[in-house]
């Protein structure tokens, strides 16, 4: 059974009390009667066990039966990705969720093919619920946030930490990136769109501090890179701890 997030409004006296789309799920979808035990997690990242105590018309009651600090996390990394074509971008928001990334930052490149326009409030409201939806199922300690969509010099200028730029035409390997950033816990990775950076996106990248990576031999997709590249840059930061 997934997990599912609460905040201190909710918990009084021993007890959690869970209303709105997690009852729903709960009760409509899970099936869940009263006995069954249930995972809620803090804002704070703090995981509770509980014990539904009782279930109303539109709320249940849960009693705490145990409770467990969060897990560290070896590195902040914030995805900044070009927007991809159909629901390609929906994918890559998933699985950053998945992996346990901080943020998710979609970008308008040269090289990018989709509009958000108008569509913008609508595709975040999507975007975010597709990564608190993954969230609770793996379990993870907090919810991720996926950011407005930024122009390439918006995203170069809010990068924190190690800034990152993906290139497969040369630059620093992973490991000689993980190397030169040191005790530096928080990164920042720039993914391409399908075709690439621009020639000027490097150069502007390169100059504004980015370190340019390279990864590997073989070209990869936009949403293959999107997701391979941060798991193996969070492996790398695992690797010191």
């Amino acid at each position: 059974m997934p997990q599912y997030f609460v905040s201190p409004p909710d918990l009084a006296d021993g007890r959690c009390t869970v209303r709105g789309e997690d009852f729903h799920h709960l009760v409509r979808v899970r099936r869940a009667v009263e006995g069954d035990e249930i995972e809620l997690r803090l804002q704070d990242g703090t995981l509770l066990s509980g014990r539904i105590a009782s279930i109303g018309k539109d709320a249940l009651i849960a009693e705490i039966i145990d409770k467990k600090a969060p897990f560290a996390v070896s590195l902040k990394l914030t995805l900044y990705a070009a927007l991809l074509k159909g629901k390609k971008f929906d994918l890559v928001v998933q699985k950053a969720a998945e992996l346990g990334l901080a943020r998710v930052v979609p970008v308008a490149t040269e090289r990018t093919v989709p509009e958000v326009g108008e569509k913008e409030s609508r595709r975040l409201e999507r975007w975010n619920r597709i990564a608190a939806e993954a969230a609770k199922q793996c379990m993870r300690a907090d919810l991720p946030e996926v950011g407005r969509v930024l122009a390439f010099g918006e995203a170069l200028g809010e990068g924190h930490g190690a800034r990152i730029i993906a290139h497969p035409g040369g630059g620093m390997s992973v490991r000689g990136i993980r190397r030169e950033a040191g005790a530096v816990n928080e990164a920042a990775l720039l993914v391409g769109p399908e075709g690439g950076f621009s020639e000027r996106e490097i150069e502007a990248a390169a100059a504004d501090g980015w370190r340019t990576m390279s990864f590997g031999s073989t070209q990869l997709r936009a949403e293959t890179a999107a997701i391979v590249l941060p798991a193996i840059l969070i492996y790398e930061w695992s690797l010191t701890e």
